[in-house]
């Protein structure tokens, strides 16, 4: 079987094996079954490999897998083996391909980037380059938390590895892309005072100082994407996305609560974001002292930018060089805006580059990976890896 077709029937193989990330749906299968699958081929095919799971978290299986060439720089290439649900689906765990479109949970989010990656790696193995060292790291949970990757990195360091370069391999349709935006979740508590709603002046409603929460948001995510914003990232951006509060028809709300999700660019950090919080909540008190407030940082990941020089500039030269020899498109420099876990390789001192295959309707029903960039993928990934490790 040639590369493209190894790469085809691989993310075919990998949809059909259940990895629903179970944080996000309890019950789900999680990753070891799709981590076993691929540490039984790669191990059969020469490569050193290690399942790694985060403490207290059985099942959510991490693989590491390394070959080693020689003295010369190590490239770690890193995809995520869970999904999101799969409700609404009729037949999620079966990859149909219709023409360009191989459909199924997981073919664009990103397996079809995960066939690539061990594609082309085995590839390396069959005509090897004079040195260096390739890793696969193909992890769990990217989808939630991002146990995974974390866990990864603290072993490659427990070994004193460092890896001279990250490819991630999320779906960038060929291009390359070299920045991302971050984000920064934050919870809003919003205490009143109950009473009958026949009385209501006797109490403080938080009900009512949620929603003028709600309105200071929007106000301020319009501030947020007003002006010239990012050349590739575009504006940050401000948004409720779960509100709740009350108790009971005829009682005044004495507890309100908000999570406010803050899409960050470059500079911007998740202490930026909650101050900028804190300072609405004070324009909500301002309107209604009597309700008391808090705001609290539940989650934040970095927003990233490539370096411009180094390693990362290499690669994507490289990439750029070899690409429409191998049948590849000729990839343009792109940003995304949502978060990837090239922030997390590179906050751990390895530049990263974002390069993957893609098609649409990611998370959606009808998720689907373009058969031809799958073909030229592991392709251009081999070529542009001997070309760097030369």
């Amino acid at each position: 079987m040639s590369a493209p077709d190894a790469a085809v029937a691989l993310t075919a193989a990998l949809v059909g094996i259940d990895s629903v990330n179970p944080t996000l749906v309890p019950g789900a299968a999680g990753e070891r079954a799709a981590a076993e699958f691929l540490a039984d081929r790669l191990v059969a095919r020469g490569f050193e490999i290690d399942l790694l799971e985060p403490d207290g978290r059985p099942g959510r299986t991490s693989l590491l897998a390394s070959v080693d060439f020689g003295p010369g720089p190590a490239i770690v290439l890193n995809g995520h083996l869970d999904t999101v649900g799969v409700e609404g689906m009729d037949d999620p765990f079966t990859a149909r391909i219709d023409g360009d479109r191989m459909y199924g949970r997981g073919t664009c989010d990103m397996k079809g980037g995960v066939a690539g990656m061990v594609v082309a790696a085995e590839a390396l193995l069959v005509d090897p380059p004079a040195g260096g060292r390739v890793l696969l790291a193909l992890v769990a949970d990217e989808e939630d938390a991002s146990v995974g990757t974390p866990t990864v990195i603290a072993d490659l360091a427990d070994r004193g590895i460092t890896p001279d370069l990250a490819v991630v391999g999320e779906p960038t349709w060929l291009d390359l892309a070299v920045a991302h935006r971050g984000f920064a979740v934050m919870r809003a508590d919003l205490i009143g005072r109950a009473t009958h709603t026949s009385r209501k002046e006797e109490g403080a409603d938080a009900l009512a100082a949620l929603a003028r929460l709600i309105l200071e948001v929007e106000a301020h995510d319009a501030v947020l994407t007003s002006g010239d914003g990012h050349p590739l990232l575009g504006h940050g951006s401000a948004i409720v996305s779960v509100a709740n509060g009350g108790s009971a028809p005829f009682t005044v709300a004495a507890h309100a609560q908000a999570w406010v999700e803050r899409r960050t660019l470059p500079g911007e950090t998740g202490s930026d974001a909650l101050k900028e919080l804190e300072d609405l909540l004070v324009r909500v008190h301002h309107e209604m002292p009597e309700v008391a407030s808090s705001a609290v940082l539940e989650m934040e990941r970095a927003s990233w930018e490539a370096d411009a020089s180094g390693a990362a500039v290499e690669f994507m030269n490289a990439v750029r060089s070899v690409a429409t020899a191998v049948g590849a498109p000729a990839p343009s420099d792109i940003g995304a805006p949502y978060w990837m876990e090239s922030a997390l390789w590179q906050g751990a001192g390895v530049p990263s580059v974002i390069y993957g295959p893609a098609g649409g309707s990611l998370h959606a029903v009808d998720e689907w990976v373009s058969v031809q960039q799958l073909r030229a993928y592991p392709r251009a990934l081999e070529a542009a890896m001997r070309a760097y490790l030369a």
